[in-house]
């Protein structure tokens, strides 16, 4: 059936796959073609220069093509359509030969660190070939490769999420050049994983100035209370959404007649077809959008029940249409499957339970059924309209005609019965491997038992997603790894890498708690301990507790016993007492290189750039380019902060002020002017005069 009332959803499509693909050449890519960056750090190679291909223009050997992107973002509660919406968009797409990348959020998945970006990336995994993936992407592929499933060396650096989201940015840049055209669509994104939305909020803005075309859907209700940034990137006023509104009475008639003329036709020769069409009489119509609300996924439903009831819409089935059942999807989709019988609610629980890795093979095996029990339940779910998947294909994956129907059918599980099929299946992937799929989110449900290789595979798995750049994912598992519990000789370590993660999640008041209570631990000693003192100290120093911070290094430098330790933690304090000034003096007598100090130990923590910009201009009212002991490190130290955020006419300012300073000292000669000249090359273009390098 056609899209009712949805002219403009779908010119935009229209609008976006012209632009994708009917223009230029597939393969080829513009050479002006340039990579946004987003507003952090740029990765550099090791002699210190900016990795190559970042912000920089993307050069092929093809000529160049006028292939341009777009976003689309289409909006509402479940059933509204946003889902037939992406469907079209990829149907119009793949009809040109494109590419597409699809991938749902799921409410069961939202515990998994990038589950919406493998999702999107898988299809291609087989295609991707490593070594050319490195030549192209340099530096950005050892960030890039854990979050988006690939083959990856285990670093000892644990990276920034910021630094993954932009290495993923310039992976799919590389796969709209590769896979011409390219559409990637992602459905459901309020129930996107954390990991996920936050590379999604800020690819959405930079999409439109990619070759490629990104298509959302989502529930604007339904988004995480963190999502502000994703909601900035969507909402913009050059980007607003589309929202779709419900049917109106018009479009639920066309949509009534149109029913009924297909299934009247469907019932062979001889059918009222026409008749029936035209009996959707304006009684029946307003009936239907009065128990639906004109939710097109409602409707669709109602019509279903109307016509195997025996129906016809005229205004004598008033009465029976209300009485047919709830108009709700939710329950509709229960009573229909309590009807189906004992084995299609079990399979139904199976794949509910298993999302995304659902296949009909595996299902079976988590609901307990045979194979030929389990085909016949399928295709049972299938007729009812409430699975779908190739029948009769064992590695094709099952899953429902709706998203929503997932969660539907989740929550009506009883509580006892869930918890049990979450054991079954991670049981089931951990004694199969080559079963697609993280036994990690099914852990996570299970009932605690004091099972240490429970703690230990968690533990592993929060281990992978701080080295793919989700530490909230990470958080989560150490969460019910604590809860399991450990053995007391592990508590203390598995209190660090918690508070470790939620530090990282750039929430460090949730790292005081579990810090204190590993220090509490008698197992807590030596390195570890010192390691967790000093995550300690930074929580509440990034909490606003500076002196706190301070009566806890304190305490600990006295308490300390172990040469080694006791030294660790000492320097550490001098340290704090630096950056920090809680050591009594005033603002009047502090040293002024100390806010020259706090800014570059700001910058390479990654704390925001009005932060670090702040401590740099404290800097620059007390620095001076020729007194001892520092002379000019310490203000070179500042204007190289003020480049690295970006400032570069203020860098530039302070490097002439230098330079000055030191030809009135007649330092004409000095190291010190000569370290101000280095740090002021020559402009590209201009002989002889001096600029900030860009």
């Amino acid at each position: 059936m056609a899209l009712l009332e949805r002219e403009a959803e779908l010119a935009a499509v229209e609008r976006g796959v012209d632009q994708l693909c009917d223009s230029g050449r597939p393969g080829a890519c513009p050479t002006d073609a340039v990579v946004p960056s987003r507003d952090f750090g740029v990765p550099a190679t090791d002699s210190g220069t900016p990795a190559a291909g970042f912000g920089a223009p993307v050069t092929d050997a093809g000529p160049p093509r006028t292939r341009t992107g777009g976003l689309l973002a289409f909006t509402g509660p479940a059933g509204i359509g946003k889902t037939t919406l992406l469907r079209e968009t990829a149907a119009r797409v793949a009809a040109r030969s494109g590419t597409v990348l699809y991938a749902c959020g799921g409410e069961q998945e939202q515990e998994v660190g990038f589950h919406v970006v493998r999702r999107l990336l898988r299809p291609l995994l087989p295609a991707l070939d490593e070594r050319e993936l490195r030549a192209e992407l340099g530096s950005w592929y050892d960030l890039a490769a854990p979050a988006a499933g690939l083959p990856a060396p285990g670093g000892a650096v644990v990276p920034h999420p910021h630094g993954v989201r932009a290495a993923l940015d310039r992976l799919f840049a590389h796969l709209a050049v590769r896979h011409a055209p390219l559409a990637v669509l992602v459905d459901d994104v309020h129930w996107a994983d954390p990991a996920s939305l936050g590379w999604l909020a800020g690819f959405a803005s930079l999409a439109p100035r990619l070759p490629l075309l990104c298509v959302l859907g989502y529930d604007p209700r339904e988004l995480r209370p963190d999502a502000a940034g994703f909601r900035a990137a969507v909402d913009g006023p050059a980007r607003l959404p589309f929202p779709l509104a419900e049917l109106s009475t018009e479009a639920v008639g066309e949509l009534v007649g149109e029913f009924f003329a297909e299934a009247e036709a469907e019932a062979g020769p001889g059918s009222d077809a026409h008749a029936a069409a035209d009996e959707a009489d304006a009684a029946f119509t307003e009936e239907c959008r009065k128990l639906t609300g004109g939710n097109p996924r409602a409707m669709t439903e109602l019509l279903h029940r109307a016509h195997e009831a025996g129906l016809k819409p005229h205004r004598d089935s008033r009465a029976r249409l209300a009485e047919l059942g709830p108009a709700a999807p939710a329950a509709d989709v229960l009573h229909r499957l309590e009807n189906l019988g004992p084995d299609c609610v079990r399979l139904c629980w199976a794949v509910a339970v298993l999302g995304a890795d659902a296949t009909l093979p595996f299902a079976a095996r988590v609901a307990g059924l045979r194979g030929e029990a389990a085909r016949s339940a399928a295709d049972r779910l299938r007729g009812a309209r409430i699975l779908e998947g190739e029948p009769g294909g064992a590695d094709a994956p099952v899953r429902f005609t709706h998203p929503s129907l997932a969660g539907e059918v989740y929550r009506a599980i009883p509580a006892s019965i869930r918890t049990a099929l979450h054991g079954q299946t991670a049981a089931a992937l951990a004694a199969d491997r080559s079963t697609r799929g993280s036994a990690v989110r099914h852990l996570l449900e299970v009932h605690p038992d004091g099972d240490p290789a429970l703690v230990g595979e968690l533990r592993r798995a929060a281990h992978a997603y701080t080295a793919a750049g989700a530490p909230d994912a990470a958080y989560r598992c150490l969460g019910r790894a604590l809860r399991e519990p450990p053995a007391p000789g592990d508590r203390p370590a598995v209190l660090y890498e918690l508070a470790a993660a939620a530090f990282r999640s750039d929430a460090p008041a949730a790292a005081v708690h579990p810090l204190r209570a590993a220090l509490a631990e008698p197992a807590c000693e030596g390195e570890p301990r010192v390691r967790a003192v000093r995550l300690l100290v930074r929580a509440l120093g990034r909490t606003g507790h500076p002196g706190e911070a301070l009566r806890t290094l304190e305490s600990e430098v006295r308490r300390a016993r172990a040469p080694a330790e006791r030294d660790a933690l000492r320097a550490e304090l001098s340290l704090w007492r630096a950056l920090h000034s809680v050591d009594g003096g005033g603002a009047g007598d502090e040293d002024p290189s100390l806010p020259a100090l706090r800014a570059w130990h700001a910058l390479r923590r990654g704390e925001p750039a009005a932060t670090v910009l702040r401590h740099a201009e404290e800097a620059v009212a007390g620095l001076s380019w020729t007194d001892d002991p520092w002379g000019c490190e310490v203000p070179a130290l500042v204007a190289r902060t003020f480049v690295h955020c970006g400032h570069l006419e203020r860098a530039e300012e302070l490097l002439r002020e230098g330079i000055a300073a030191c030809e009135r000292a007649g330092l004409h000669s000095d190291r010190y002017l000569g370290l101000a000249r280095a740090l002021l090359p020559e402009r590209p273009g201009e002989p002889g005069k001096r600029a900030v390098p860009r």
